[in-house]
């Protein structure tokens, strides 16, 4: 970039043709730079959110296995409940049957 400034010196001593090349080449020069800057930032950015969407995914995936889990769980929980409540209803039924009876 030095000599490049070199030359943009060189050019503004000559006349105003040449400092106005030298501009535009200076101009050009700080335009790269920026787009370059802009460009990293912009990369930087879709990988931040890449990482961000995996980690958000895999959380999901952690959430929905841990509700699968606990639906298993209550699953079992209901089973064990119905069973429990058809004992007690027959249990129910043959109080009620040994109270008409007796």
């Amino acid at each position: 970039m030095e000599p490049l400034l070199d030359l943009t010196n060189h050019a503004a001593a000559q006349n105003d043709r040449w400092l106005f090349i030298g501009s535009l080449i200076v101009l050009g020069c700080f335009a790269v730079y920026t787009m370059r800057y802009f460009v990293r930032q912009h990369e930087r950015l879709i990988a931040d959110h890449q990482r961000a969407r995996e980690d958000y995914q895999a959380s999901l995936r952690r959430i929905v296995t841990e509700q699968n889990e606990a639906n298993a769980r209550l699953m079992v929980c209901l089973d064990n409940n119905s069973r429990v409540l058809e004992e007690c209803r027959d249990e129910l039924k043959l109080c009620r049957e040994e109270r008409r009876g007796g």
